[in-house]
């Protein structure tokens, strides 16, 4: 009996046993390859980070003095046509976009259109072309500087350990210079926040020390609508890369603001290590036409003094106390105000700002703050007060 033959659904010209795991690997590298550009961001971001960290002094030429500058004028353009903060809109934005995603994944769930099985790794996949996309734009138009020659190098100074009547003298120094600006600053009229940019701005110019921080032109610092935020959040200011914004917390006493502003446009100059930001806007504000913006500059000087406690706490007494009522009444002001603001937001911004400048390959963290005395100390053995300076005397700064 003879029975008709089954059709067979195999090309004719495929070999046996080749065909269906060809099919049936189809799908797998399907699935391979969507993970394959997210991680392919992500890489090119961190390989970018190595090969800078490995080669600073290139970075500094071609990176930090050469690419770096143009962009942020470009942006700063943009920026001048913006009255508002263009950062603080991204930053709202960004989070406003993931309500509306998850909303709108809400609604193809509801209606059949996707499955809940395929979501979780939809959803991780698009988490990593964000970061992927993020970081790689982060590095190219500001996380390389992260990267560059530490500025106590590139400016030459000491390195070595103050001594005791060395650091004394530097602590007299900066009294004097706090004592004085806070007494002018009285007598003359305090300028406004437009004033106080055009100032750092004119400082920044006159600044030969500082390479490339005063070769171009840079759009100004812009108050945060949403100051309230950062007041809890503990930020006096905050840096845009991805808008080359300078901003600053419009709530802060009004004698901390100039060196804020002073600080977040260092970054915005290239300067991204914290340490060196604060040296550069002691820097710029100590040497300002004004007294106030040379009073708020003078104020963050005293670190020095701390550094003289470690050594002669009594010397480093004697400095402090000559402090006048004026300027120990502001610092009095200035620790009730954040003081206000202590709690759990700020401790979550403290290890978000530790976390962000340790993967920035910043090993100290957030107290690469106040390694910037390191940098004073550096700047006064370079240009060194007499030893004889008091309190109440003028210094050369």
């Amino acid at each position: 009996m003879e029975t008709e033959p089954v059709a067979s659904t195999r090309s004719p010209m495929a070999p046996t046993g080749v065909a269906a795991p060809e099919r049936a690997g189809r799908p797998l590298v399907r699935r391979l390859n969507r993970w394959l550009g997210p991680l392919a961001l992500l890489s090119a971001a961190l390989g970018l980070q190595s090969i800078a960290g490995c080669a600073p002094g290139l970075t500094e030429r071609i990176y930090s003095r050469g690419l770096y500058p143009h962009l942020v004028q470009a942006l700063s353009v943009i920026n001048a046509l913006v009255p508002f903060s263009a950062g603080e809109a991204l930053t709202l934005l960004v989070p406003a976009g993931f309500i509306i995603a998850l909303f709108w994944q809400a609604r193809n769930l509801y209606l059949r259109r996707v499955t809940w099985r395929s979501r979780p790794a939809a959803f991780v996949i698009f988490l990593l072309w964000f970061t992927g996309v993020s970081a790689l734009l982060f590095m190219v138009m500001f996380g390389l500087n992260y990267q560059r020659p530490p500025l106590i190098e590139t400016l030459g100074y000491d390195q070595r350990p103050a001594t005791r009547d060395e650091l004394e003298a530097m602590g007299r120094a900066v009294v004097s210079g706090i004592n004085r600006n806070h007494a002018e600053a009285r007598a003359a009229r305090i300028p406004d926040r437009a004033e106080i940019v055009r100032l750092i701005e004119e400082s920044y110019r006159r600044q030969t020390e500082l390479p490339g921080a005063n070769s171009a032109t840079y759009g100004p610092p812009k108050p945060v609508y949403l100051s309230p935020a950062l007041s809890r959040l503990g930020i006096t200011g905050i840096y845009f890369p991805f808008t080359g914004e300078p901003n600053y917390n419009r709530e802060a006493p009004d004698f901390s603001l100039p060196f804020t502003m002073a600080h977040e446009m260092a970054h915005q100059r290239g300067y991204a290590r914290e340490s060196e930001a604060n040296f550069i806007a002691y820097l710029i504000c100590v040497n300002s036409a004004h007294p106030f913006v040379r009073y708020s500059g003078y104020r963050h000087g005293l670190g020095i003094v701390a550094e003289l406690w470690k050594l002669a706490p009594d010397e480093a007494r004697q400095v402090y106390r000559q402090i006048g009522p004026g300027p120990r009444a502001d610092l009095e002001a200035e620790y009730r105000f954040w003081s206000r603001y202590q709690g759990r937001a700020q401790a979550l911004s403290y290890n978000l700002n530790n976390a962000y400048l340790k993967a920035n390959r910043i090993r100290s963290g957030t107290r690469n703050y106040n390694e910037a005395v390191a940098l004073m100390i550096g700047y006064y053995l370079k240009h060194p007060p007499p030893v004889s300076t008091s309190a109440g005397q003028r210094d050369p700064s």
